[in-house]
């Protein structure tokens, strides 16, 4: 029983897009458009804050880069709708989310990312890429000014670490 056409074809609603990045800036307290283990600490409090962090970066943070930018927190929410799970459902989990409560784990996003992860040419991967083209359209600026820091800071470091 693997993931039908339906499932996979599902998509977030405008509405839950939008309620998905209104999270992302509440966590994202720098207002960096990455959300980093501090900021995500300090949203939560004293609410398992770490333990919610660890949670959230494992399943979130697909390149393990150490933040999570809204590219990967759109596409993480779009594999939480091909995973089968309805818009009631992604709907309640983000207003438990707006009030700080803990992060839940998806199951059947574990197991599709799992999947993913054998297969040769990554699903996962092509999300977050439409993801990121997607938003390069509506914010062009700020997709073009963090490329062009990511580039500075690749610059600014020492060769041996460039090569690494």
């Amino acid at each position: 029983m693997g993931c039908n056409n339906t499932k996979m074809s599902a998509k977030l609603s405008p509405q839950l897009r939008e309620k998905a990045l209104e999270i992302f800036k509440k966590i994202d307290i720098k207002g960096s458009g990455t959300i980093d283990k501090e900021g995500t600490q300090k949203f939560w409090k004293s609410n398992f804050a770490k333990i919610n962090t660890e949670a959230l970066f494992d399943a979130v943070d697909f390149d393990k880069s150490g933040g999570i930018t809204e590219d990967e927190w759109l596409a993480f929410w779009e594999i939480v709708r091909k995973s089968g799970y309805t818009e009631e459902e992604i709907n309640e989990e983000m207003d438990e989310l707006m009030e700080g409560k803990a992060w839940v784990q998806f199951k059947r996003v574990d197991r599709f990312i799992k999947t993913d992860e054998k297969r040769r040419s990554s699903y996962v991967k092509s999300i977050v890429e439409e993801e990121r083209r997607k938003l390069s359209v509506v914010h062009p600026k700020l997709m073009k000014s963090k490329t062009m820091q990511s580039e500075l800071e690749g610059r600014a470091q020492p060769q041996s670490e460039q090569q690494i």
